[in-house]
């Protein structure tokens, strides 16, 4: 149900919006890897959500891509 509502909020965003998001999200995920390597972290799931939305956020991404593309032919 989560991630249906996430994929509602990528989907509304701009391009650009979604870069520094996916940004964000990589900075986010080496902080909480870092951290999980000396067991600084309780919740271990969220590695997971965040890599989850990270590949959301590219899948978004690559179909705009793919339909600006069919557009322009």
């Amino acid at each position: 149900m989560k991630a249906t509502k996430d994929l509602q909020q990528f989907r509304e965003k701009d391009s650009k919006a979604l870069f520094k998001e996916l940004a964000d999200l990589n900075k986010k995920l080496v902080d909480l890897k870092f951290k999980a390597s000396f067991k600084k972290i309780k919740n271990f799931k969220e590695i997971n959500y965040i890599k989850k939305n990270i590949a959301r956020i590219w899948t978004i991404l690559s179909q705009r891509a793919q339909e600006e593309l069919a557009k322009k032919e």
